[in-house]
């Protein structure tokens, strides 16, 4: 898989004289969510105004109520979207609500909502409502994943009936609560390997090496003292400027590594920079793809970045759906394949 760097994704404080701003983008905003409307709704008119314009709530209050937050979502410092948050829910227990999430046509598909969203739960911790059209279904499958992603799997998804503009509207409503898994995931920590992690590199790599084996019997079929010519590999990686090599820790242990190589694209190609491309690649269990293996690659990119690469290449069996998962999830997508029999 390969994919271009998603730069600088920020977050920015709206004011209010960015107020016009995001009024002017929630027309786009309500445009997308015209998509689902249907042709009749008590709830909503979809009906194109006859100037051609469409119309949002007022916004207004988000920049004036202290409960209330607004952020623009900027990349490479272009405006991408905007994010309204407030504390209206379902339950009184709620902490903060998802009012209004919108990402710009052009940066959709990306990874960037993820990484919005994510840093969004990161800075408003607590419990938390997202909510969704029933009718709008690739925001639904969105936030599902997100979600599960950020919380490994600790959220409640359920269709409940909710006031809008008086009238009882059915929500596909998202709960859960964000410190338990900020605090598991702050406990992992990521940093440059050495001669000692070397051992548990290649037991790790082990596993993964057998369990593709049984997938593809002779394209990764196992050859014996493999362990010890890979430990004597990865030392031997060590010495050299042209690799990186990182490891997760946590309390101690190693639960995962990453070694990317900094090379030239074929001279057929210009990339407008150097490839970080990225072969042993591996994370403890299938679970933890979404959360230390997102900050292996994160810090990886961040290192080959320096070393002045402008795209990550990542090799992934295709069978291995959690990783593919992951890495189609934070924007890299397939731009070639190898396909394998006997002769």
């Amino acid at each position: 898989m390969i994919s271009s760097f998603i730069k600088n994704v920020n977050l920015i404080p709206a004011t209010i004289d960015d107020y016009p701003l995001i009024q002017n983008m929630a027309r786009f905003y309500v445009y997308d969510l015209s998509h689902y409307g249907g042709f009749e709704s008590d709830e909503y008119d979809w009906t194109l105004p006859q100037d051609g314009l469409y119309e949002a709530n007022d916004y207004k209050k988000y920049f004036i109520e202290a409960d209330r937050k607004a952020y623009l979502i900027k990349v490479n410092n272009e405006i991408a979207g905007f994010v309204l948050l407030n504390k209206i829910g379902t339950t009184d227990k709620l902490d903060w609500n998802m009012a209004q999430f919108f990402i710009l046509a052009r940066f959709q598909n990306k990874g960037i909502g993820k990484q919005v969203a994510q840093k969004i739960w990161q800075m408003h911790q607590g419990i938390w409502e997202v909510s969704a059209l029933p009718e709008n279904k690739p925001a639904i499958i969105f936030w599902r994943n997100a979600i599960n992603e950020f919380t490994k799997g600790n959220y409640q998804e359920e269709i409940k009936l909710v006031l809008v503009n008086d009238y009882k509207a059915e929500r596909v409503i998202f709960e859960f609560g964000t410190q338990q898994y900020i605090q598991a995931n702050n406990n992992n920590s990521i940093r440059f390997a050495n001669s000692d992690d070397i051992d548990a590199m290649v037991a790790l790599s082990y596993t993964k090496r057998r369990a593709y084996e049984k997938v593809q019997p002779q394209f990764w079929r196992y050859k014996e003292g493999a362990e010890k010519l890979q430990a004597k590999w990865f030392k031997e990686l060590l010495l050299l400027d042209d690799y990186i090599m990182l490891i997760a820790e946590s309390e101690n242990k190693i639960i995962g590594f990453i070694i990317g190589k900094i090379i030239e694209a074929p001279e057929v190609y210009d990339p407008k920079g150097l490839t970080l491309m990225v072969d042993d690649f591996c994370v403890k269990t299938d679970n933890d793809w979404f959360s230390v293996g997102n900050k292996l690659i994160e810090e990886i990119k961040a290192r080959a970045k320096v070393k002045n690469a402008s795209q990550i290449l990542v090799v992934c069996g295709g069978h291995d759906k959690p990783k593919r998962l992951f890495l189609k999830s934070i924007g890299l997508n397939i731009a070639s394949e190898w396909y394998v029999s006997s002769i």
